[in-house]
């Protein structure tokens, strides 16, 4: 336990300061090595705090799905203003499924874009994905013979076990267990840059042998960090600031009795030539130039994208990234509330997959979202409750797009994918079967799968197929 403190404290002591960190050492050299790290590929994750209410995005577009929701949850669809979740309103998808029967659905305006893409093939829905540790049914709940994960419906222990398979306090992420794989494969000369943050510093991206690199929105940022924390001038002046504050560190860090204080100097030093490394490196491939909106997730996926741009100096084969929007606990007025997270997440995805056309890396990132859970499918007047299983996306120009994967229950809340308390989706895909699919494009072979992801064995289907493997 104290090494475990240790280590985060560490963690947490040198992300704080200038947004960066390095790598650390040890890593094992006896174990056989099969991760395919040719070419490269890049992961993004989008979480969305609060329960992202899928109901109110993918909405069914038949008469008879759109009867059954307006039945529902009346006071959600008419809290919206402007007639926005109307059928008239819908991006109407078109996909290649044919077990969908008389079934359509749409995407509510704030995702049209997001519809585009979907019927061009390059986005795809995944259904009624959530946290499982087996096999989960209705009676399951309700005798209580069913394993469930700790803590369902609580914000922090559910993103923690999104991001973790575990309530809130885990060491480690899926994120940055897949990364540890590919680390001791090869492909990786640069592990500081391996797993990177945008947004929060959330478990997603922590493991045992690598940390998180905090990258700025634009390289030039870096110096105004400097000025802030230093009072030194810009430019030259910066960088020779942040050199001898860095050498100043490393002195100290040498010379200190204090063991924490030894290593959170270290860790501020490594992360100021870390960030100094990462501004040359995109200086060598000059300014990407794409265009995203002004807001806390486009600035992020902005961030991403010139980290993505710089990959050929960085001369990582493979890169993990984490980006994260909140404002989607809506229990209250949620036609007011919602439409502007989802303009504002979907807006800025759509961004970046212009921007990752234009530097000629569409095919070689997978964008996916997460969130703590889904909503209940009943409404509580204007709002939604903590549900359970939700629909995602998964955008990229290696993605088997055009498809809804998993599955999208009927609007029936007397069904027996739905709790009988509070009509709450039953997840029928888990997290780690959305995650497998994800890590084996990624180049993770299925006994490096299995290290990252402990209940997966537990599930038929280790590929969903949304990535071109495996079956649906």
């Amino acid at each position: 336990m104290a090494n475990y403190n240790r280590r985060r404290f560490l963690q947490a002591s040198a992300a704080g300061f200038l947004g960066a960190t390095g790598a650390l050492s040890g890593l094992g050299r006896n174990q056989a090595f099969a991760a395919q790290t040719g070419g490269y590929k890049a992961m993004v994750g989008v979480f969305l705090k609060g329960g992202v209410d899928m109901f109110d995005a993918i909405l069914p577009h038949d008469q008879a799905g759109w009867d059954a929701l307006l039945a529902l949850r009346p006071g959600v669809i008419n809290s919206h203003e402007g007639g926005t979740r109307s059928r008239d309103s819908q991006t109407v998808l078109t996909p290649s499924n044919t077990d969908l029967g008389t079934r359509r659905f749409g995407l509510v305006p704030e995702l049209a874009r997001t519809a585009e893409l979907f019927n061009s093939g390059e986005a795809a829905i995944v259904g009624n994905v959530g946290p499982l540790l087996v096999p989960t049914s209705r009676e399951g709940v309700q005798r209580g013979s069913s394993s469930l994960p700790a803590n369902l419906f609580s914000h922090n222990d559910q993103q923690s076990t999104w991001m973790a398979f575990g309530p809130e306090g885990q060491p480690a992420g899926w994120g940055g267990k897949m990364m540890d794989e590919v680390i001791r494969a090869g492909g990786v000369p640069q592990p500081q840059f391996a797993t990177i943050t945008a947004g929060s510093g959330d478990v997603f991206l922590a493991s045992d042998r690598t940390q998180t690199f905090k990258v700025p929105r634009n390289p030039e940022d870096l110096d105004v960090d400097l000025v802030r924390k230093t009072g030194q001038t810009s430019g030259n002046h910066g960088a020779a600031a942040r050199e001898k504050l860095a050498m100043y560190l490393r002195r100290t860090a040498d010379g200190s009795p204090n063991l924490f204080a030894r290593d959170v100097m270290d860790g501020q030093s490594r992360g100021l030539i870390n960030l100094q490394t990462y501004k040359e490196a995109y200086a060598t491939v000059g300014a990407l130039g794409a265009v995203f909106p002004d807001t806390r997730i486009g600035r992020q996926l902005e961030a991403v994208a010139n980290a993505i741009h710089t990959r050929s100096a960085i001369g990582n084969s493979r890169q993990i990234f984490y980006v994260d929007q909140g404002g989607f606990d809506t229990h209250d007025e949620q036609g007011q509330n919602i439409g502007g997270p989802l303009s504002q997440v979907f807006d800025a995805i759509a961004a970046f997959r212009d921007a990752m056309i234009a530097t000629g890396a569409w095919d070689d990132v997978c964008l996916f979202t997460m969130s703590d859970f889904g909503r209940t499918l009943t409404d509580n007047g204007d709002g939604t409750d903590h549900g359970w299983g939700n629909h995602h996306f998964v955008f990229g120009g290696s993605v088997a797009g055009g498809r809804i994967y998993g599955q999208m229950p009927e609007l029936d809340i007397d069904s027996a994918r739905y709790t009988e308390d509070r009509s709450r989706l039953i997840p029928t895909t888990s997290v780690e079967q959305y995650a497998a699919t994800i890590g084996s494009w990624f180049g993770l072979d299925n006994s490096e799968i299995d290290r990252v992801l402990p209940n997966l064995s537990r599930f038929d289907g280790r590929d969903l197929g949304f990535m071109g493997g495996g079956s649906a």
